[in-house]
């Protein structure tokens, strides 16, 4: 989970009073015969189940054209017997459904999205007792799976088939113009204020957008480690809307092959429904519950994943008849307990809780609680509570404040050099509040309810079509005919100039303590430093979390060199790979590339900082690298490691990273190797490019203080003693970064940090003849 806590989505509907399609639900079946032939017969009385003759009927109107119901066909004419004698009379066929009835507008279901929607925000806004506020996009999934899944099945009944044209239509109203403003909006406000480091990456957020598969690009993005620093998107809160929108593309498609099985009977599809929903719950609640221990980005924004939350709404919006029958008592019982478990979610969760998974499944149920308590005649309290004005206000605007929301907190402190604070973020979402308001009023109503839209299906798919046009056409414009400044320029590395001896770079690091501005030749460029990355990235020969086993072919410097050289350690060690493939190629000496994201050489067990878990790749791939270098006896092996607390089975983490140093020492002492340690460089609490791209006149303000740049100084301190004492090469590189107890991020036009704690190549490649100098001789 990322910090600040990840946007969760609300459902993209946001009904107002009267019949809405939104909130459509089956909270009972006329039961009687089919439908039999118009023969004049009297009644025979009421049908239990169904009001008697005159009494009046709670039904909504269908939002479909009349066509006759859904109905089996009549059993075929009884046959004469053997001898002319007629055959006994066939059963009479099993009473079956015959109409699904509506209830029409759900005042509680508007309020329960008041509820989710407010979670969301308080979390966002950052207020510590809501850190799991997050859950309240699993409310709107539940919502979302029952109200639609209601709309299809009341469509079959009244229609006998489901148009997948008038649902696209009708969704693509409903929901598109108001994404669609939101997301233009956001396309601006980030050309203008975002960091020009991550615009690139913010239109490709705003194009996924627009094709409904952005939850997806989060999970690529959040599961890179590299990653892992970078700002949140001002898009992310359209993941769920993408999942949502992938549900509509698949779900119609479901039930209609459901009723071909079905053939006509309206029973048989409504059970082969609700199994068919149970199967998809069941399948993606197991997938939920295993990917959230694997890969938790993952587990959070793929639909497969989070598809049995859409499914526990349909098996309730397929079985409302049962619910229909709920006594008071238990309606009492169900409201209040399934409120305190969305709320308890949402007050008990934070940022370290598993979720997925099945920590979901307390705010799911906890809905699907509330609907069901809902459905009764007799009512409940919680569910007069969610029917009072200031419920139904906020649930009237939730799907437009849901979409404002995430980019105002995002941008607008961006706009006005503010640093975001609780306060502040507390007077922008009222700001939000206004906006979507405003953007209920005048764009989703009137677009969803027009009649020349609603006339034709034609009409509702080009306006979901001519919403994504202006979009896609708004990041070509902005990206294309208007680029921002990339600030800086490209320059090949290699010709770049070295600095000579540690007193040449004294005195660049000095003059860069005054520097104010950012020099008009930076190298790289603030849009080109985010690919800057050593080339064993590139070719796979820099291994991934996920992966343990040596890859082949990753030699470099003289590949044919007589000796070799071993570069083995995590991403704090890949980084001095430029310089030292130069450095091994002069030497004529092979240089073997052995590293791996955030996994340490020392010999010590840590954690997986994505999932919290003990990161086991790690153990197997440091095992594997150690006994490579007992088979091949490598003349150097160079170690890199950033200083890390993540630990784990141990209570005094000093000591085992201490002991750990020795053991990975010993191991590779007695392979008769030279070592060479390189301590750990300094760490920027920000990304130093996003940095440097706010503060382009006031560079003071992204320097790092030396002080609060190194990692662990005690630990790091006696890590390089016993490192001496071990007979290792010790070569801290800290004068290389700082002087006078400050680290300036731009040295002689050079951009030191490609993110918070990692150089770039370029800087890399100047300190080359330092390096060389500090290496055991040939």
């Amino acid at each position: 989970m990322t910090s600040p806590q990840t946007p969760r989505p609300p459902h993209s509907a946001a009904p107002g009073p009267g019949v809405n399609e939104e909130t459509l639900h089956l909270p009972t079946t006329t039961v009687g015969s089919m439908a039999a032939p118009q023969t004049g017969a009297p009644s025979k009385g009421p049908v239990a189940g169904m009001p008697a003759a005159g009494a009046p009927q709670r039904t909504a109107p269908s939002p479909y054209p009349q066509r006759p119901a859904f109905q089996a066909p009549p059993p075929a004419p009884s046959q004469a017997g053997v001898g002319g004698h007629p055959r006994p009379a066939a059963p009479a066929p099993a009473r079956v459904p015959v109409h699904w009835e509506g209830v029409g507008f759900r005042p509680d279901i508007q309020g329960l999205r008041a509820v989710a929607v407010v979670l969301v925000l308080l979390s966002h806004a950052g207020f510590g007792f809501a850190a799991g506020g997050y859950v309240g996009v699993d409310v709107f999934f539940v919502l979302s799976g029952f109200l639609i899944t209601s709309l299809l099945v009341k469509e079959v009944f009244d229609t006998g088939r489901i148009s997948l044209a008038g649902f696209y239509a009708r969704r693509a109203r409903r929901i598109l113009p108001a994404a669609s403003i939101v997301t233009i909006a956001t396309v601006v406000g980030a050309w203008l204020w975002f960091p020009v480091t991550r615009l690139e990456a913010v239109m490709q957020d705003a194009f996924t957008v627009i094709v409904y598969v952005v939850n997806y690009r989060f999970v690529s993005e959040q599961t890179e480690y590299l990653n892992a620093d970078q700002m949140p998107s001002p898009f992310q809160q359209f993941w769920s809307l993408a999942v949502e929108e992938q549900f509509y593309l698949v779900w119609p498609l479901l039930l209609i092959g459901l009723m071909f099985l079905a053939g006509r009977s309206p029973r048989k599809f409504v059970g082969a429904g609700v199994a068919a929903s149970a199967a998809v719950l069941a399948i993606s609640l197991v997938l939920s519950v295993l990917v959230t221990q694997q890969s938790p980005p993952t587990a959070y924004y793929a639909a497969h994943t989070r598809a049995w939350e859409l499914a526990a709404g349909a098996i309730l919006a397929l079985s409302l008849p049962t619910w229909k029958k709920t006594p008071k008592a238990v309606a009492w019982i169900l409201g209040i307990g399934g409120l305190a478990m969305v709320l308890a979610a949402g007050f008990l969760y934070d940022g370290g809780t598993p979720f997925p998974g099945y920590t979901a499944m307390l705010p799911v149920i906890g809905t699907m609680l509330l609907i069901v308590a809902g459905t009764g005649a007799t009512g409940h309290p919680v569910g007069r509570l969610l029917s009072t004005g200031p419920f139904q206000f906020v649930g009237k605007i939730s799907y437009s404040l849901y979409l404002w929301h995430w980019p105002i907190l995002i941008l607008l402190p961006l706009a006005v050099g503010a640093e975001p604070s609780i306060l502040l973020n507390v007077v922008l979402l009222l700001g939000a509040i206004a906006l979507a308001q405003f953007t209920y009023q005048y764009i989703e109503e009137p677009v969803r309810n027009a009649r020349p839209l609603k006339a034709s299906n034609l009409w509702g798919l080009a306006v979901g079509v001519a919403c994504s046009v202006v979009g896609i056409a708004m990041i070509v414009t902005l990206t294309v005919a208007f680029p921002r400044n990339p600030v800086g320029e490209s320059a090949d590395p290699s010709e770049l100039e070295q600095a000579s001896d540690l007193s040449s770079l004294e005195t660049d690091l000095t003059a860069a303590l005054s520097l104010s501005s950012v020099p008009e030749d930076l190298t790289p460029s603030l849009i080109d430093v985010a690919s800057d990355q050593p080339a064993i990235y590139d070719n796979d020969c820099h291994l991934r979390k996920v992966e343990s086993a040596l890859p082949d072919g990753c030699v470099y410097g003289d590949p044919e060199g007589a000796k070799t050289a071993m570069l083995f350690g995590d991403s704090h060690a890949a980084q001095w790979f430029p310089a030292l493939d130069r450095i091994m190629e002069d030497r004529g000496w092979r240089l073997v590339a052995r590293t791996k994201s955030a996994c340490t050489p020392v010999s010590v067990s840590v954690e997986d900082q994505e999932t919290g878990e003990y990161y086991e790749q790690c153990d197997d791939w440091r095992g594997n690298v150690l006994d490579e270098i007992d088979e091949t006896a490598p003349e150097m092996v160079i170690l890199g490691s950033a200083e890390t607390s993540s630990l784990v089975g141990v209570d005094d983490k000093t000591q085992a990273w201490l002991d750990g140093w020795q053991t990975t020492l010993d191991r590779i002492g007695e392979a008769g190797a030279q070592v060479v340690a390189i301590a750990d460089t300094p760490w920027s609490e920000e990304p130093v490019p996003e940095c440097i791209s706010m503060h382009l006149d006031e560079l003071q303000e992204c320097n790092i203080a030396e002080s609060e740049g190194i990692k662990l100084p005690d630990r790091r301190a006696a890590a390089i003693e016993l490192q001496e004492e071990a007979g290792a090469v010790v070569i801290d590189p800290l004068p290389w970064f700082c002087t006078q107890g400050t680290c300036p991020v731009i040295v002689s036009d050079i951009l030191v940090y490609r993110d918070a704690h990692h150089m770039t190549t370029h800087y890399a490649v100047t300190l080359e003849s330092l390096l060389e100098a500090a290496l055991p001789d040939p």
